[in-house]
């Protein structure tokens, strides 16, 4: 992955857009909405990374993408998203 953290998360949102067109004409298959909630998990871990690189800190995607990264919806999120 020698791609940076921005031209990642454009990517992911290119293929997110993609998938939330074929869903919003009822064509989403369930492996387009699991795709789906894969890519907002990535997205959170992106964006993260993201904020620490313009904190100063050297990200590099090789070693710090998704690196055991778990996100918490928190004790009231609905039960899709635990």
């Amino acid at each position: 992955m020698a791609k940076g953290v921005m031209a990642r998360i454009a990517e992911l949102n290119k293929e997110r857009e993609r998938l939330l067109a074929r869903e919003a004409t009822h064509h989403a298959s369930r492996e387009d909405q699991e795709r789906l909630r894969q890519i907002d998990h990535d997205l959170q871990v992106l964006w993260d990374l993201r904020r620490r690189e313009l904190a100063g800190e050297r990200v590099d995607l090789d070693e710090d993408y998704l690196d055991s990264y778990d996100v918490d919806p928190g004790d009231d999120a609905p039960d899709q998203y635990r």
